[in-house]
């Protein structure tokens, strides 16, 4: 017979007493010990409450069979005598199952409340997920995030995918009527996209495209007035402004030496025709006596000519005789 602390209430007991004389607990046969730390428990227990180790188990019929042969103790309570062996040994066995049965069921409980309650959670974010993704489609703009939100989120809404399809198309159309406005090449067409869609990503890329088509204009007429006209329709805040003012500068500095040249050339015709008329007037040499011109001699003897004939004087009519 040993001296135990009693495992409910930390009591001295022996331990070979009926129950605790402190907690009125069962004691005798009732209590093991832990192999690995030694402490004092009940035999229901499945673990150590101290180290957590489990305890190892004897069969139930075994225990029953044991308790059944040792040899009953009776004690007297107010002069009534009574025996519990076989009580106390099935009591025993009921609240050994009891708790294992019970625990099973509360994980059980637990483990589907779990899953319930993550594929709760999972359908709430992948709801909220579906949410911010069509809300920054929408306020972006950009089809490739409307086109990945259509990918992404096949179940979602009907309304909000044939909202997102719609803007979709709208922004393809828009891209495509750029397309065909920068191809061309042409003024008034890519003028036309910008003042359809004053807003759009591509209006700034249009604005340049217009202003090289005006720059190329001014530099093919090359004229102070080209560059001028160019300078005024940008307000001087042109991509070319500062090369266009170049030009001005350039072609009046050619034109002024131009002239300059062509009044020097002409100053020094002056300066050259004063310098021949200044000079005095040189004397002529008398002009070498020409010989006097030689006499024909006459014609050897020619026999005259012959005398035109005389013409004979025209007949005149008689007139005529007076008809009766």
């Amino acid at each position: 017979m040993a001296i135990i602390k009693c495992p409910e209430c930390g009591h001295q007991v022996s331990d070979h007493a009926k129950t605790c004389p402190s907690c009125g607990i069962d004691i005798a046969g009732n209590i093991v010990r832990c192999p690995e730390c030694g402490e004092l428990t009940f035999a229901f227990n499945d673990v150590c409450p101290n180290c957590q180790e489990v305890l190892p188990q004897e069969d139930a019929e075994v225990k029953i069979h044991r308790l059944s042969n040792e040899r009953p103790e009776r004690h007297e309570i107010h002069g009534v005598m009574d025996t519990r062996r076989s009580a106390d040994n099935t009591e025993t066995v009921q609240k050994k199952r009891h708790p294992v049965a019970i625990a099973f069921v509360v994980a059980l409980v637990a483990s589907l409340a779990v899953v319930f309650l993550g594929i709760y959670l999972m359908n709430k974010m992948d709801q909220q997920n579906e949410t911010d993704a069509y809300e920054r489609a929408i306020i972006s703009g950009e089809p490739l995030i409307l086109q990945d939100y259509l990918l992404r989120y096949q179940l979602a809404p009907k309304e909000r995918r044939d909202s997102v399809e719609s803007i979709l198309a709208r922004l393809q159309k828009i891209e495509l009527d750029w397309q065909n406005a920068r191809d061309s090449k042409s003024k008034s067409k890519i003028q036309a996209f910008v003042d359809q869609y004053p807003q759009n990503k591509h209006v700034k890329e249009a604005r340049l495209t217009i202003d090289s088509l005006d720059w190329v204009t001014a530099t093919e007429k090359n004229t102070i007035e080209s560059y001028e006209a160019y300078l005024k329709t940008y307000a001087n805040q042109g991509e070319h402004s500062d090369e266009a003012t170049f030009k001005i500068e350039d072609i009046k500095a050619r034109k002024a030496a131009e002239e300059k040249a062509r009044q020097d050339s002409i100053a020094a015709a002056e300066a050259k025709l004063k310098a021949e008329q200044a000079k005095p007037v040189e004397n002529k040499k008398p002009a070498e006596n020409k010989k006097p011109a030689e006499t024909k001699k006459p014609a050897d003897n020619k026999k005259p000519a012959a005398p035109a004939p005389a013409k004979k004087p025209a007949e005149t009519k008689k007139p005529e005789a007076k008809k009766k």
